[in-house]
């Protein structure tokens, strides 16, 4: 009998979870300011144009990654802080969802890179101080310290 209790109970017992809600769960997220819960279970709350995330908003994942910025056309663009669940973060200017412009990345070690970015990569003038207090200022180049 203990064992059918068991399995009932077992059985029963996610019937009485509830589920997470997906889709708009608050607001407009066709035009204006809403909350939007995907299945994969990110959760935006923002700024909504034509149903796509536009303007200011907050992106968090269940990994526990976070983007809090810019928006347009549904990928990061324009002023924007992205904070990795390990500690690491980048703010900056973002493009087309990519660190493109001038933005520091802030390292989980203490290391620093403050400087021009493109495409994900450190290019341009910078400067990357390791947590030391080690300098190292110049033209980068597709990620790399050229000179």
């Amino acid at each position: 009998m203990k064992w059918f209790v068991s399995a009932l109970i077992i059985l029963w017992l996610p019937g009485l979870l509830p589920a997470q809600e997906t889709g708009c769960v608050s607001g407009s997220c066709l035009d204006g300011t809403g909350k939007y819960v995907y299945e994969n279970g990110y959760v935006y709350q923002g700024n909504f144009v034509d149903g796509k995330r536009s303007g200011l908003g907050t992106l968090n994942t269940p990994d526990g990654d976070k983007y809090d910025g810019m928006w347009e056309n549904d990928v990061f663009h324009g002023q924007g802080t992205y904070t990795w669940a390990d500690g690491s973060k980048y703010t900056g200017e973002w493009k087309n969802g990519v660190q493109d412009g001038y933005g520091i990345y802030f390292y989980t070690n203490g290391d620093k890179y403050t400087g021009y970015f493109v495409n994900n990569k450190f290019h341009g003038k910078g400067k990357y101080t390791w947590a030391d207090g080690t300098v190292q200022e110049g033209i980068y180049e597709n990620g790399a310290f050229k000179e």
